[in-house]
């Protein structure tokens, strides 16, 4: 029996996670890559994926500078750009009823919105994060918030690529919003955004702060302290596959899925 093999779309194949995605993409049997899609006037318009990410063989998928070229002969578009980027795909995959898997970050809330109303018409997923050891790291955040953070201060520091453009990161976010929610506080009351000046540190605060340096991959540390001990936990991220293999487990996962909006912890719990 013939297994049907699901046919995606990359969106900005040229950037890490899109490279990282096609390569992740090409080495797993239940996907089919049938091209990419990037900026007008890129010089790798018109070249195949394989040599264009480095997967060494001619994979018969180009890139296009048009996403409505190729949209129609794939089944999921899997995106990793910039906001405005992914919100005019969102557009697009919704005209012609295409999944759509997003781990771009960098959205407002009115855009997160948006793209889980898009639910109503397409299969979606928005995920800040689609590495499984991070969401174990998360759980292990949320334990130790529950069991100590009433008494800590809490200190995110994430260091990223100086490319990258929005800060805090998504995963720093979605951290601190497990904190918060374990700890019955609203975010957007006790963060902080890096420090300067004079003052006391307010009592249950969450404090961000940001590196943007060379092309350091992603690494997030998150300090507990106390008046006489600290606890810190750390995950650090090498290079950008565990999260194109978290992307193309996803779209496995929406394969088969009604229009509706769901989460790579559906994806991770499976």
């Amino acid at each position: 029996m013939e297994v049907k093999m699901i046919k995606v779309l990359i969106n900005g194949p040229n950037g890490k996670m899109g490279r990282a995605i096609a390569q992740s993409a090409n080495k797993n049997p239940k996907i089919e890559i049938i091209g990419g899609v990037g900026p007008v006037g890129r010089p790798y318009i018109g070249k195949d994926l394989g040599i264009l990410v480095g997967l060494g063989d001619i994979i018969g998928a180009k890139v296009y500078d048009d996403i409505d070229q190729i949209i129609e002969q794939c089944d999921i578009v899997l995106d990793c750009t910039r906001a405005e980027v992914t919100l005019k795909t969102l557009e697009t995959c919704i005209e012609h009823k295409k999944s759509l898997i997003t781990g771009t970050t960098g959205f407002s809330d009115k855009e997160k919105r948006q793209i889980k109303e898009a639910g109503q018409y397409i299969p979606i997923l928005l995920a800040s994060n689609t590495s499984r050891v991070a969401h174990v790291f998360f759980e292990i955040v949320k334990t130790l918030t529950e069991k100590l953070g009433k008494n800590a201060d809490i200190d995110i520091i994430e260091i990223h690529d100086n490319k990258k453009i929005d800060a805090p990161s998504g995963t720093a976010k979605e951290i601190a919003s497990i904190i918060a929610d374990q700890l019955g506080i609203k975010l957007e009351n006790v963060a902080e955004y890096g420090r300067r000046g004079k003052g006391i540190r307010p009592s249950q605060s969450i404090c961000f702060s940001s590196i943007r340096s060379g092309g350091f991959p992603t690494s997030h540390k998150i300090i507990f302290g106390f008046q006489n001990e600290k606890i810190e936990l750390q995950l650090d991220g090498y290079n950008m596959h565990p999260y194109a293999d978290g992307i193309i487990d996803a779209a496995i996962f929406l394969s088969d899925k009604k229009p509706g909006f769901y989460t790579i912890e559906q994806v991770f719990s499976e």
